[in-house]
């Protein structure tokens, strides 16, 4: 009867939390955490999706604070299953809320203690050097005139030609022979 309900709770949250087009937790989880769930999930925990654990890890920080200490045994629990996965962004979920149950605050003190949120910190490094500038920007940055983006986010690199024209466009052209025309009329003149 357990191993039914573990996977009923497995194929349930790879159901609700197995979608990858959204890749945050949606606060909505908090109504679907309740206790008798939160202890099946304690069950099927090590069966679940790297996806899933994340998202359900980061689904705990929007339960109620009342629910979060009347399910703490649980939740820790959970956490600490979370703390021997062998995905390096569920360790590294995992040492972030291991004092979240008993006190309802993050743990941040990482990069010193933790060589996993080092290498995840260098790869995060890494593809944000790899990005353009301009690509990391906060979205409200696309309204701005050029002075104020220039005093919000400083010189911006200039934009990368990718090909230049081989014959000046006709405009260009046309322009030229009427700016000669009226140079020959006025001498003329």
């Amino acid at each position: 009867m357990a191993s039914m309900r573990e996977s009923d709770t497995g194929l349930w949250l790879h159901n609700k939390l197995g979608a990858t087009d959204e890749l945050w937790a949606p606060p909505s989880i908090a109504s679907l955490l309740t206790a008798a769930v939160i202890d099946n999930i304690r069950l099927c925990f090590h069966g679940l999706s790297s996806a899933v654990k994340l998202k359900l890890l980061l689904g705990t920080l929007h339960l109620p604070r009342r629910a979060v200490d009347e399910m703490k045994g649980a939740l820790a629990e959970i956490i600490q299953l979370a703390a021997l996965d062998s995905d390096p962004w569920v360790l590294m979920v995992a040492d972030i809320l291991k004092s979240f149950p008993d006190s309802g605050s993050l743990n941040l003190d990482l990069e010193e203690q933790n060589p996993n949120v080092q290498d995840i910190l260098g790869e995060l490094r890494e593809k944000v050097t790899e990005c353009e500038a301009s690509a990391m920007l906060p979205l409200e940055c696309r309204y701005l005139n050029k002075s104020a983006l220039t005093t919000l986010a400083g010189p911006l690199t200039p934009p990368v030609k990718h090909f230049q024209l081989k014959r000046k466009p006709k405009s260009a052209t046309l322009r030229a022979e009427l700016l000669q025309r009226t140079r020959a009329r006025s001498r003329g003149t």
